[in-house]
């Protein structure tokens, strides 16, 4: 069957056909059947849908994931791939060898699967996990189906966090130490999804984030490093078509997000990778037992890729640092540069481990020449040469960009802070507008083990809009951010 285009001024998850219940039952289509669409020479699969009224019969709604210009396609109706019958086999609990595990993922990155079908493949690698042979062959063919860099130096490092700890900005001084020290790194991060900020967000303050990968070889060749928005590369691009599926249903396997970490820090040329893998009861990784399996997996996988790779386990009971959000997190690290880093020693120490430990790697000292970096000033000098090569000004008035609308949460009994929730947390700065309100977010005025008086601030919201500012109130004060026990000297624990 021909039918008529009619293009629709949507943006669905995945490309869509819209067709007219009539045409769909001549056809024998049913909501959510694979069809493929062809004018002339080109094709592309869709997931149907079917309505009464958005397109007539005769007529075909195609959304902007549909790039055709004709005018008529013709209609074939496809069958479900093979891949369906390798998920099922996975989600049974069998392992899959290399040639099922390409053929699923090569389905997810040409769009084959609906988000169904992929969410059933996250849900039997949630449940079952990735075998070591498995984990392998995922993570080269997410790396081979993308862009790939090389780099014609000896050492070429990068850092990476699991995350879950809101501030724990490091990435930027990191970055500014070690190449300083004369060590290319070409960090690529992350927007938020469900954090306050991503190192993305934050880097987006100073400079530009978004650039190609010829842009990136130019930025690097003049600086060492960057500090760059990886989604707008197209680095193992089908991670970043599981993590679309991963976040609504609020999972995260393990094994993915080995995958994941090492895809990218493969395609981006890295050879030196330390992880950050912090644990905490609210942080993504709860145990001491449970981070050491997770790192000799990182390690493993790091060595069958032909990476070094090293491992830190970090405390991920408290926010490192002050700021919460990309203006608040962005003064910190500026402070830390600055060599004004009073309250600030968690992050600053952090910084100095994570780079101390690169510089290692790759023979130029250790932790002793990262803080001698630091306080020489030679970080901020590279810090302002990267920003420079990204379009950017690091001679910003932060203070002033902080959000208008101030709400100072204050303790409501003297005692000692025994306990700070790092999700609630991260829930109110979300709420105050972070991180799409990048002036928006949370000042902590506490650490876990201060003495507080009463009526003392505990910590500072921040946002542009007085209605995301209530909300992020109200969720502040029915919730438990930060406990307090008047009985400091005796207690051990609430049970």
């Amino acid at each position: 069957m021909r039918l008529k285009v009619k293009h629709l001024d949507i943006i669905s998850k995945y490309p869509a056909a819209v067709f007219n219940e009539k045409d769909a039952f001549e056809i024998g289509i049913k909501a959510g059947d694979r069809v493929l669409l062809k004018a002339g020479e080109k094709e592309k699969t869709c997931i149907a849908e079917i309505t009464e009224s958005v397109v007539s019969q005769g007529e075909i709604g195609i959304d902007r994931n549909v790039d055709f210009k004709a005018n008529y396609v013709s209609i074939e109706v496809l069958s479900k791939p093979r891949s369906i019958k390798y998920i099922k086999k996975k989600l049974s609990g069998m392992e899959l060898s290399e040639k099922e595990i390409k053929c699923i993922l090569e389905d997810v990155n040409k769009e084959a699967l609906s988000d169904i079908e992929i969410a059933m493949f996250l849900s039997a690698v949630y449940v079952n996990d990735y075998s070591d042979r498995e984990l392998l062959h995922v993570t080269k063919y997410m790396v081979e189906s993308g862009m790939q860099m090389e780099w014609k130096k000896k050492y070429v490092a990068d850092k990476h966090s699991i995350g879950g700890v809101p501030g724990n900005r490091i990435s930027p001084i990191v970055v500014s130490i070690v190449a300083a020290a004369g060590i290319t790194i070409p960090k690529t991060s992350s927007r938020a999804i469900t954090s306050p900020a991503g190192t993305a967000d934050t880097m987006e303050v100073f400079c530009d984030v978004c650039f190609s990968i010829e842009e990136i070889r130019k930025i690097v060749k003049k600086t060492n490093g960057c500090l760059v928005w990886g989604g707008a590369l197209d680095i193992a691009p089908i991670d970043d078509k599981l993590i679309r599926i991963e976040h609504p249903l609020s999972i995260d396997p393990k094994g993915q997000v080995l995958a994941s970490v090492m895809s990218k820090k493969k395609a981006i040329g890295s050879k030196y990778v330390v992880i950050d893998i912090p644990i905490g009861n609210e942080a993504k990784v709860k145990s001491k037992e449970s981070a050491k399996i997770l790192a000799k997996r990182f390690k493993n996988l790091g060595n069958a890729l032909g990476m070094n790779v090293n491992c830190f386990i970090t405390a991920g009971e408290e926010p490192i640092g002050r700021g919460i959000g990309p203006v608040l997190e962005c003064i910190d690290v500026m402070k830390i540069l600055k060599n004004e880093y009073r309250g600030l020693e968690d992050l600053r120490n952090k910084a100095l481990l994570f780079a101390g430990e690169i510089l290692s790697m790759c023979g130029k000292g250790g932790i002793k020449e990262a803080k001698k970096i630091l306080e020489s000033g030679k970080a901020l000098k590279k810090f302002r040469e990267i920003v420079e090569a990204q379009n950017g000004s690091i001679d910003k008035d932060l203070e002033s960009m902080v959000g208008k609308n101030v709400y100072e949460f204050k303790a409501e009994e003297a005692g000692r802070v025994m306990g700070i929730n790092i999700r609630d947390i991260a829930e109110i700065a979300r709420r105050a507008g972070c991180p799409a309100d990048k002036s928006a977010g949370i000042y902590m005025e506490v650490k876990k083990g201060d003495i507080v008086a009463k009526d003392q601030t505990l910590f500072r919201i921040y946002s542009s809009k007085i209605r995301r500012l209530r909300d992020a109130i109200n969720y502040a004060k029915l919730s438990e951010p930060i406990w307090i026990s008047e009985r400091y000297d005796l207690l051990v624990e609430k049970v």
